[in-house]
């Protein structure tokens, strides 16, 4: 698979770690403005000038597969516009924009057209995440019921600790909201993969730690209905004191047989009600951890078949969650999505 990534540093510099890493992926050109990113990346893969541009245009002019997007994201879909008008493919990172105005407006722009875009959300490439979606049913573990959900990125309380840095770069802090964007958003992805429904509801709060640094909602309490009857609790802080879960966050999925808990990134464990049988699937398919996943699901949904990376069109539910979750936090009210897409 041929790719033409633009961005080089921040995120941008996990997804070269992929794709050199990946034998089927070929990185056909890096788009970059330049500075010590782009002289590392050239350093560390052995990159030609010949393959490093500053001329997003001159760059679209090379064949490739796919035009990987790894830029801030009020820039998406300037960029995925233009290289699809180039007759590209395009891979746009989470979130697809800043607006679900304009997340509608690009998925209308796509319409009818031969060419392709789908959004990474790598949150959802976690192996014990499938495990339960694979365990799912009257045969195994049950119908899922409801889960709680848990983030905390634990810090310390000090407003200029290292490890809050990302928040406070002035970028994401221009941004619709960083919790529900940066984070949240993932979150909300899974809930949709996992129990394969779309939201119906959503009724949030959110404050900001007095450590928090930034002058945007930090923490959030929300509940999430789904069409399917499904149901979360998301407890989520991005600038906690203490007891870290890691970025995936922690999961209690409940099912009308039993629960299964995922905590600090182990291992599923179940636990089945009296008398109930079932298991937790131990053969069952699994793309690949994080956005090695996402790079395998892409080659196949490229030749045409079925996988779990979203096109632009399906992620507008996922989205649509953060920004309904940010209406209930303004009106003090449950939102339906229906108000929103």
């Amino acid at each position: 698979m041929k790719i033409i990534q633009v961005g080089s540093g921040g995120w941008a510099k996990g997804w070269l770690e992929f794709i050199h890493a990946d034998p089927d992926c070929e990185l056909t050109a890096l788009v970059s403005r330049g500075g010590s990113s782009l002289e590392e990346a050239k350093a560390r893969y052995n990159l030609e000038d010949s393959r490093c541009f500053s001329d997003f245009s001159q760059a679209l002019k090379l064949d490739c597969d796919v035009v990987l997007i790894a830029l801030p994201h009020r820039l998406h879909l300037e960029y995925a516009m233009e290289a699809v008008r180039a007759g590209k493919n395009v891979l746009i990172e989470k979130p697809l924009c800043e607006s679900m105005e304009d997340a509608a407006r690009f998925v209308e722009f796509m319409g009818g057209r031969r060419e392709r875009a789908w959004v990474s959300h790598n949150f959802r490439f976690r192996k014990q995440l499938w495990q339960m979606r694979a365990s799912l049913g009257p045969a195994g573990i049950g119908t899922p019921q409801w889960a709680d959900v848990s983030l905390r990125l634990g810090m310390s309380g000090a407003k200029d600790d290292p490890a809050a840095a990302w928040q406070r770069v002035s970028w994401r802090q221009g941004q619709a909201s960083l919790l529900f964007l940066e984070s949240a958003i993932h979150h909300f992805d899974m809930m949709r993969f996992l129990s394969g429904s779309n939201a119906f509801s959503v009724y949030a709060t959110a404050w900001t730690p007095a450590w928090g640094g930034v002058d945007t909602p930090l923490s959030t309490m929300a509940v999430v209905e789904f069409e399917n009857g499904f149901k979360a609790s998301y407890n989520a802080s991005i600038r906690s004191i203490g007891f870290e879960t890691g970025w995936q966050g922690n999961w209690l999925l409940q099912t009308d047989k039993g629960a299964v808990r995922w905590e600090y990134d182990g291992e599923n464990r179940l636990e089945m009600g009296d008398g109930a049988a079932g298991a937790l699937a131990e053969s069952f398919y699994f793309a690949g951890q994080d956005r090695c996943g996402v790079l395998n699901e892409l080659k196949r949904q490229l030749r045409g078949e079925p996988g779990a990376v979203p096109d632009a069109a399906d992620n507008l539910n996922s989205l649509a969650i953060s920004f309904a979750a940010l209406k209930s936090l303004k009106e003090q009210r449950k939102i339906l999505l229906s108000e929103i897409l």
